[in-house]
């Protein structure tokens, strides 16, 4: 298993991978999201990791851009959507891609990533809930609305509201 950075020749396979990930209907809508995301320019800076297993995508992710408005300059990034194919499920796949994706951020630069999902999933790897940011949209399940620090004292201190990239500002994803 190799996960490396995505390439823009890969998008057919990547979306393939999330219709099977996710099924009807909820498939066709993720996949959408894909590539509205990996085509929007404010989404800038991105990363998108894909697993690879014997030349065949079983994973993918992307962390794209937030703000946070009312604050100063802030490196932040949200992490959606996420994907491992059904028959690799269950077996750490996620959790790999999730930590790689950090790790690589974290030598970027970067200071906070958000997630808007599972908690019981999320906080496994790091993602808590308590911070003062609120989602770009009152939320069905606020609980689900986690960050993870990665600079020391970045969290902590950080209010306002998350704005997103075009893409991802779109009621329909919340």
């Amino acid at each position: 298993m190799m996960i490396r950075e995505s390439k823009n020749s890969e998008l057919e396979a990547i979306c393939a991978l999330h219709f099977e990930a996710f099924g009807e209907p909820e498939g066709e809508i993720i996949t959408h999201l894909v590539r509205e995301i990996l085509n929007d320019e404010s989404a800038i800076p991105l990363l998108s990791l894909v697993a690879e297993e014997e030349g065949k995508i079983v994973g993918h992710i992307i962390f794209s851009s937030l703000t946070v408005e009312g604050t100063e300059e802030i490196s932040a990034y949200i992490l959606a959507p996420l994907a491992v194919s059904k028959n690799k499920q269950k077996q750490g796949l996620g959790t790999q891609l999730i930590t790689t994706g950090i790790d690589e951020l974290k030598s970027r630069g970067a200071e906070v990533v958000f997630v808007y999902g599972d908690p019981n999933y999320y906080n496994r790897t790091g993602f808590v809930t308590g911070h003062h940011v609120a989602a770009p949209y009152e939320l069905e399940y606020p609980e689900a609305w986690m960050a993870q620090e990665l600079k020391a004292n970045k969290l902590s201190g950080l209010k306002g509201i998350a704005t997103c990239c075009s893409s991802l500002m779109n009621r329909k994803y919340w």
